[in-house]
């Protein structure tokens, strides 16, 4: 079968746990647990770069989760493809090179899956990110939805029929 890597990327701290999280609630939920043994791997992985790309190696569809602060409602979810953000638009974070970097860097070298999706969640504006912050209220609310969308992007892939 396909090869399909779940990502949740961010950091420790906050709201930017999101996509840890996320990763998290995917692998102890049902439908992760009845997919085919190894159609997917889900782990989490920090920081972009080198890491991402490495993480990303040998599998036909990836699906990146992670936080953003675009100007739109918090806990509103965007879902894109790699070339949508490999526009270099995204400025580079303090942790070296950001996403869209990454991305742009992979498909230079050919070394991107045929497919990647990003599922970015909006965080609050006014977000913390210290050690011991919690996640936001609307943050928290859209990972049970992060989770179906992941699940249906697989099975979609994959062509399963999940049972409900």
């Amino acid at each position: 079968m396909t090869p399909v890597r779940v990502l949740g990327l961010g950091s420790p701290f906050g709201d930017d746990r999101l996509g840890w999280i996320t990763v998290e609630n995917l692998m102890l939920s049902d439908g992760f647990r009845a997919l085919p043994e190894g159609l997917v791997s889900a782990e989490v992985c920090a920081p972009v770069g080198n890491h991402l790309l490495d993480a990303m190696r040998g599998a036909s569809l990836a699906i990146l989760i992670d936080a953003a602060q675009s100007g739109s409602a918090p806990g509103s979810v965007r879902r894109l493809d790699a070339q949508q953000i490999e526009d270099g638009s995204e400025p580079c974070s303090s942790h070296g090179f950001g996403l869209s970097a990454t991305l742009a860097l992979g498909r230079a070298l050919n070394d991107l899956p045929d497919k990647v999706i990003i599922l970015l969640v909006e965080i609050p504006a006014d977000a913390e990110f210290g050690p011991g912050d919690g996640l936001s209220a609307p943050v928290a609310m859209a990972i049970p939805g992060l989770v179906a969308a992941v699940l249906s992007e697989i099975t979609q892939l994959a062509g399963l029929v999940m049972k409900a």
